[in-house]
């Protein structure tokens, strides 16, 4: 029954997704794709899951121990408290406590998930923002 109540759920947020990608305006200097082509296809994708999700649901599922959820509450507020923070204290601090985080939630010793996240951080800084020229969130250091 979780799946299909799952299911329905995601199936409604497609729909959402499908309806606010159809009221966005498209300017006419646009690439092929333009803006409401990439929601099309993740809303595809996400409305195939959610119809076998509720046509197809698990006949006994196995949910993780309290711990475990408990987990991954903790990262998904981590992750929540990544986007918030990423605008004021910019991408490289903000991705290095983040990434840091999860490496070692994922088994690694705490000094190689620091080690971890300050390699994440600051390879996709240099590649993101020296190599492709995109901008990402700068901080009070300018990083």
């Amino acid at each position: 029954m979780n799946d299909r109540i799952f299911g329905v759920f995601t199936l409604l947020i497609s729909i959402f997704y499908i309806f606010s990608a159809y009221i966005v305006e498209e300017s006419f200097i646009s690439d092929h794709i333009g803006p409401k082509t990439y929601p099309y296809i993740v809303s595809f994708f996400l409305i195939s899951s959610s119809l076998f999700l509720i046509f197809r649901p698990d006949i006994k599922p196995i949910w993780p121990e309290f711990g475990k959820i408990i987990e991954i509450l903790t990262t998904a507020l981590i992750l929540i408290m990544y986007a918030v923070f990423l605008p004021i204290v910019g991408f490289v601090f903000s991705t290095f406590f983040a990434s840091s985080f999860i490496s070692w939630r994922l088994g690694a010793k705490l000094s190689s998930a620091f080690t971890a996240g300050l390699i994440i951080s600051i390879t996709i800084f240099i590649l993101f923002r020296k190599i492709l020229g995109l901008s990402l969130a700068t901080g009070p250091f300018g990083f």
